[in-house]
């Protein structure tokens, strides 16, 4: 009996014991866990500094700029970057182009400039573009150095596009952000387009001379080609393409209110939309210009808003260079007796300068004042640097 219980004493001291060796153990991996999560701390710390000093101090970021930075790109050593930099200035870069490379796309001072930036910029060259022209290109958009992006593809999309290098060249030129666009989405935009109607030969207008429109999210093309399809427009003419560009440079706000001005001077939702599809770049006025415009035909020559929807390009003219100099012309005619009041004429204003002069000036017979006038109104805006 006494045996049981001394080996059951035994037994529980045992276990006790290794319970408590156990706690102790477990206690020592939590300190140990914290130590190593603590050391790991610090030198993250101790990179973060580092690379916070490096992009200040030899890159030329400001402290905010340099501490953003470094939450994408970490390093404890200057050897890698300085190879960057160096590469950089040693392919034409200037200062400050570097500076808004760094800016722009910080893990560029961890790549292999060997591997990642040196094919790209020797192809840019084998295109004929100049070094200062691709420093220019790369420094404005320098994210398009990311591995991922390969130019080659894209620049022949385009060429095959456009049928040329020096073609293809200038718009990447106007337009460096298209070296990073996918190829696969690019290709399915003009897929859309084709199956919208659009002819074949209206594509090299898209790429030629409105690509922005090809840098929307492909949802966002979508839905931009729908939206000017519900306006009734004719995918088949040039305007369509233009219209593109016009209402995707165009916020849904700015629109609204341009709609809502055009009413304020009563024209009808569907003379607006009428204009439009005649002249897009009637949708391009400011807010301040439609009233300018409108205020001039309306207002002080006493025409029927429905004339400049007739009419959109009017829209597009100086108003101080050229509506209201005209506008004065036409007065003063009107006061004389010279033109019925009810005289309605889009050429009046949009004939150019040398036959307005044979044609309306010199042929009146008091030449002399008329001049006189057009050109105290054409200088008032040249004093107020217009």
């Amino acid at each position: 009996m006494l045996e049981f219980v001394s080996r059951n004493i035994t037994c529980s001291v045992r276990t006790s014991m290794i319970d408590k060796v156990c706690i102790f153990e477990n206690i020592s991996l939590s300190s140990s866990s914290i130590r190593h999560i603590s050391s790991n701390s610090t030198n993250t710390t101790n990179h973060q500094a580092f690379t916070v000093s490096y992009l200040i101090n030899s890159c030329g970021l400001s402290p905010k700029s340099a501490l953003a930075a470094s939450k994408d790109v970490h390093f404890d050593a200057h050897h890698k970057p300085d190879v960057v930099l160096g590469f950089l200035k040693n392919r034409g870069f200037s200062k400050a182009q570097i500076f808004n490379i760094v800016k722009g796309y910080p893990g560029v001072l961890l790549t292999n400039p060997d591997k990642t930036l040196l094919p790209k910029l020797e192809f840019l060259q084998s295109k004929g573009v100049s070094s200062p022209d691709i420093a220019k290109i790369i420094s404005s958009h320098p994210w398009t150095l990311q591995r991922r992006y390969c130019f080659v593809p894209i620049f022949y999309f385009f060429k095959n596009l456009l049928q040329s290098d020096d073609t293809t060249i200038k718009v990447f030129k106007r337009y460096p952000g298209l070296l990073g666009l996918d190829l696969e989405i690019v290709t399915s935009m003009l897929d859309i387009l084709r199956d919208t109607g659009v002819p074949e030969s209206n594509l090299p207008m898209l790429a030629r001379c409105y690509p922005l429109t090809m840098m929307l999210t492909l949802e966002k093309f979508k839905k931009l080609v729908e939206e000017l399809r519900a306006m009734d427009f004719d995918t088949s003419t040039s305007r369509f393409i233009l219209a593109m560009n016009v209402l995707c440079l165009t916020s849904r706000v700015k629109w609204e209110r341009k709609l809502d001005v055009y009413r304020d001077w009563g024209l009808s939702h569907e003379e607006i939309l009428a204009a439009f599809r005649k002249y897009p770049y009637f949708m391009t006025a400011s807010e301040y210009k439609i009233m300018k415009v409108m205020c001039l035909f309306v207002n002080k020559l006493g025409w029927e808003p429905s004339f400049i929807a007739k009419h959109p390009s009017l829209m597009l003219y100086s108003v101080e260079k050229t509506l209201i100099p005209r506008a004065s012309v036409l007065e003063f005619l009107v006061s004389r007796g010279l033109i019925e009041k009810s005289f309605r004429s889009y050429e009046f204003f949009q004939s150019p300068e040398n036959k307005f002069l044979q044609n309306v000036i010199s042929s009146c017979a008091d030449s002399t004042e008329l001049l006189q006038l057009y050109r105290e109104k054409q200088n008032l805006s040249r004093c107020k640097g217009i």
